[in-house]
């Protein structure tokens, strides 16, 4: 991805002095002409006016965590570090603190798109201070993905505010791939269809309005033989999947500032559970479950959708409560038109929350939004029937079961927590609320 970067500033006529530490990688990349590649640090610093600007492209963690401290012994006051990785939203706050007593600036840049994308027009989540984003602001609107001329990068905050709207960006995009990955799954146990037949679903998933690189993917997964085999490529890929953090991070944020991202949290534990060893006993001692009931394919792909815009809806309420916390942008239009183009979430769907949002900026829930809320009553029916259908048939279908069952709690009046405040004063005297006046209340439970 650093290098497409380089590749892409390069193609806005903008200056890039490149250095890496694999000498194989120094050459791949001075294979492209425009690009200055130094063949140490102390070289390209020798090459940078200053005030410099250095962006990384690492992977999080330990390699951001060194490269920041040698970066910091050669850059002097008014220099600035641009982090581009998956950095966890507190280190980028703690860098941030820390290098400003430094007179540095420290930018948290959420880069969305994989390498194509960076290459062709990423989405930009930018976090640091205003002046510094004003200072780079250019450069990453000339790189950006863009909608209708509009660039997508935009400014989230001080500090950490990209980094976290990044993170709550791969949480929905963990939880919509859950939900097509259980869709897939569906069309497979359950209908009995052939890759033919479901690359065909799958098209018809993605058509109009709810149309997404996601759902193009799949389209072309399902469609795909592996080289060596001749087989579907999807037979012959072990059913782990990895994870490196961010998922987990957004689900441990939801906790601490509570927020409920029950669907968000089942796609990271659906992974977890991928590679867990108990499964395999569970496999060789519980046997296969009785197949019964029919599904129609409509339902199935309203339930996909409907589950779709309960991640996004879960993801932008995580960037809400994550701004009124630590003072970043809470604007959550401006957080949907930057994923309009170049992610990895690109859909359709985010110009109607986009303009939701417009319309009204304190929208408690982008599901209440009138064009919303009647997608999810058009899609009801379907997504009650699929999850039926896949319980009725012992398919896994966690993030599609969970997405519904938030919705039902969302809008029920009267929920069945009061079950809960009774018991927890009836053990431990912890009291409850009442509906008819203020203050903590105690049953005599003898």
């Amino acid at each position: 991805m650093g290098r497409a970067l380089a590749q892409n500033l390069a193609d806005r006529k903008i200056t890039v002095i490149v250095f890496d530490r694999d000498a194989a990688a120094r050459s791949r990349t001075a294979e492209d002409p425009r690009l200055v590649v130094a063949e140490s640090v102390d070289a390209m610093f020798a090459k940078l006016a200053p005030p410099r600007t250095v962006l990384l492209m690492v992977n999080a963690g330990a390699p951001v965590e060194s490269a920041t401290g040698e970066l910091r012994m050669l850059l002097s006051p008014g220099d600035m570090i641009v982090d581009g990785g998956n950095s966890f939203w507190r280190d980028t706050q703690r860098r941030s603190a820390d290098l400003a007593r430094a007179g540095l600036d420290f930018v948290g840049l959420g880069v969305s798109g994989g390498e194509e994308g960076a290459r062709r027009g990423p989405a930009l989540m930018c976090g640091g201070t205003e002046a510094a984003y004003g200072r780079i602001r250019a450069w990453l609107e000339a790189i950006a993905a863009r909608v209708d001329g509009h660039a997508c990068a935009d400014w989230f905050g001080p500090d950490a505010g990209g980094h976290f709207v990044k993170m709550a960006h791969n949480a929905i995009e963990y939880g919509v791939m859950q939900a097509i990955a259980e869709a897939t799954q569906i069309l497979k146990l359950g209908l009995g269809l052939s890759f033919p037949e479901m690359q065909k679903e799958a098209a018809a998933w993605g058509a109009a309005e709810r149309a997404s690189y996601l759902l193009e993917l799949t389209q072309d997964i399902l469609g795909r033989a592996d080289r060596e085999t001749g087989r579907p490529l999807i037979e012959v890929i072990s059913d782990r999947a990895g994870q490196k953090g961010t998922g987990g991070w957004a689900i441990e944020a939801a906790l601490s500032l509570g927020v409920a991202a029950p669907t968000l949290s089942e796609a990271v534990f659906a992974r977890t559970l991928s590679g867990s060893p108990e499964r395999k006993d569970a496999v060789a001692r519980l046997g296969a479950p009785a197949r019964r009931g029919v599904l129609e394919r409509g339902d199935l792909g309203d339930a996909l959708f409907a589950a779709t815009l309960v991640c996004y809806a879960q993801g932008f309420q995580l960037i809400r409560a994550g701004a009124v916390q630590h003072g970043w942008v809470g604007d959550l239009a401006r957080a949907a038109r930057v994923w309009r183009a170049g992610c990895i979430l690109r859909a359709r769907l985010l110009t109607d929350v986009a303009s939701a949002y417009e319309l009204a900026p304190d929208l408690t829930t982008m599901l209440a939004a009138p064009g919303i809320a009647s997608m999810l009553k058009a899609c009801e029916p379907g997504w009650r029937q699929t999850v039926a259908f896949a319980a009725s048939n012992g398919i896994a279908a966690p993030v599609l079961s969970s997405s519904l069952a938030y919705l039902d709690a969302m809008r029920t009046p009267r929920g069945a927590t009061a079950m809960i405040q009774a018991m927890r004063d009836g053990f431990g005297a912890h009291g409850f609320e009442r509906i008819d006046k203020p203050g903590m209340h105690h049953a005599d439970w003898s």
